[in-house]
């Protein structure tokens, strides 16, 4: 045996610096994800531009501001939990029409304003 590995090795720690800089950036992470907390409005913006892509064509921007956007956030039900959001609205069953079955719903959480994950 090699002597060099009978010498008890000494304990490593976290050193007092990478503890402070790790904690500093989750602080500003969570505190980015509560300013950013992503309204209806925003969730309007992104499902209309969903809705485009579903749908296969392009809306015309007077079409999306004036009807489809208002619309679709007055069907969004938005949960708030400070640092994220999510938000359910109902499902489209076919893409020819905006009223779909009531009780299926689509759900999405959103984070930092633009950013949006299908549940």
């Amino acid at each position: 045996m090699n002597p060099r590995y009978d010498t008890p090795q000494p304990e490593r720690r976290v050193r007092k610096k990478t503890a402070a800089k790790l904690s500093f950036v989750l602080i500003v992470i969570l505190v980015l994800l509560a300013v950013l907390n992503p309204g209806k409005e925003d969730f309007g913006e992104y499902a209309v531009n969903n809705l485009e892509g579903t749908l296969g064509i392009e809306l015309a921007s007077g079409i999306t501001d004036l009807v489809a956007q208002p619309l679709v956030e007055s069907f969004t039900i938005r949960k708030n939990y400070i640092l994220f959001s999510t938000f359910s609205i109902p499902d489209i069953q076919d893409g020819k029409t905006f009223i779909g079955d009531v009780k299926a719903k689509r759900k999405y959480l959103g984070l930092f304003k633009i950013v949006f994950i299908k549940l």
